[in-house]
């Protein structure tokens, strides 16, 4: 990073906050991606008291750090809405917007008659179950759950996740010492809003399942597809009123034109 830079840095996690980031960042603001939030905070942390520290800010997702926070962090890293930038999208109307292109209406209907919820919320809600073990796997064993993915047990046909198996996977892994040990983890968790349990990769995955079983049109669908859509089509309104919109054009310098979007 060169000193001698007239403008800011925002130091993001990786490539899908690049794309994010690219149509909101402020005149004068280069992207850089870090490669990882762990990465994005020791560079932060690194560099406080080089020159450049007043022209960095580091943008990272909130993730559970609420549950376990990060431990003397600087000032100017800053955090997402909860818990991260997918959740924010999918509450967001990027979601209705996703689902017009992609779902159809009569599947759309037939499916929240059945459950009793909208697809927003069952999104939501099967998504905390598993963010809820990843929660109490890092608040005790803290072993690596990278491979943990809701389409790996998904039932056939149908947009319905074997828990069972999830719990049991995750015991293979070393989670805990058995499945009734990780419930009652689990179980411990703080009450809290939903989407702070909710992992944005998780959503995306739950999401894209839905749409390749019971509420898709048919056509080809993946997770890059449904990310890239959702980044689209965010408001600018809408994006202006989150958390971390509000943090970045509070931290830039209000008297220059520095915090005029590009």
């Amino acid at each position: 990073m060169q000193t001698d830079f007239k403008g800011f840095f925002w130091l993001v996690e990786g490539p899908s906050d690049i794309r994010f980031f690219e149509c909101r960042r402020y005149k004068g603001v280069a992207l850089v991606a870090a490669g990882g939030k762990k990465n994005v905070i020791e560079t932060v942390t690194a560099l406080t008291q080089d020159p450049v520290s007043s022209k960095l800010v580091g943008v990272v997702d909130a993730d559970v750090d609420w549950l376990k926070p990060i431990e003397n962090r600087p000032s100017n890293i800053l955090s997402t809405d909860p818990r991260d930038l997918e959740g924010l999208l999918i509450r967001s109307r990027s979601l209705d917007k996703l689902l017009s292109e992609y779902a159809a209406p009569q599947k759309i209907e037939n499916f929240e008659a059945k459950t009793k919820k909208t697809v927003r919320e069952y999104v939501r809600d099967v998504s905390e179950k598993f963010g809820k073990i990843r929660a109490a796997n890092l608040l005790h064993n803290d072993i690596s759950l990278k491979c943990l993915k809701p389409q790996n047990f998904i039932l056939p046909n149908k947009w319905d996740y074997d828990l069972d198996k999830v719990y049991e996977f995750c015991v293979s892994r070393g989670a805990a010492a058995s499945t009734d040990e990780l419930k009652a983890l689990v179980a411990g968790l703080p009450c809290t809003d939903a989407w702070n349990y909710v992992r944005g990769h998780d959503a995306i995955g739950i999401l894209t399942g839905g749409l390749m079983t019971e509420i898709g049109r048919g056509g080809r669908i993946d997770n890059s597809r449904v990310e890239s859509a959702l980044r689209i089509g965010i408001e600018d309104e809408e994006y202006k009123l989150s958390y971390i919109s509000q943090q970045l054009n509070h931290w830039h310098p209000t008297d220059t034109k520095i915090n005029q979007h590009t």
